[in-house]
């Protein structure tokens, strides 16, 4: 996943619940969501960073994971 703009976005707009934004706000507030070196952001850049990481990370484990059964799948 390339986080610094070489691949093309869409748009998509997301629902979240109240404390879910409280607590991406005060994330962001506390600098736990971090920021590219060098750069400040908007706060909706830094929303949509957050959830294209937990996205990816998915992504990531789905793979794993499909690795593993293809491997049990071997063993059998």
């Amino acid at each position: 996943m390339d986080m610094f703009g070489r691949v093309g976005l869409v748009e998509v707009p997301i629902l979240i619940a109240p404390d879910q934004k409280a607590w991406l706000d005060r994330m962001i507030t506390e600098g736990k969501i971090a920021i590219p070196p060098g750069g400040t952001l908007e706060r909706g850049s830094l929303y949509s960073m957050f959830i294209r990481m937990l996205l990816h990370n998915a992504m990531e484990e789905q793979k794993r994971q499909e690795a593993i059964d293809a491997e049990d799948e071997d063993d059998e």
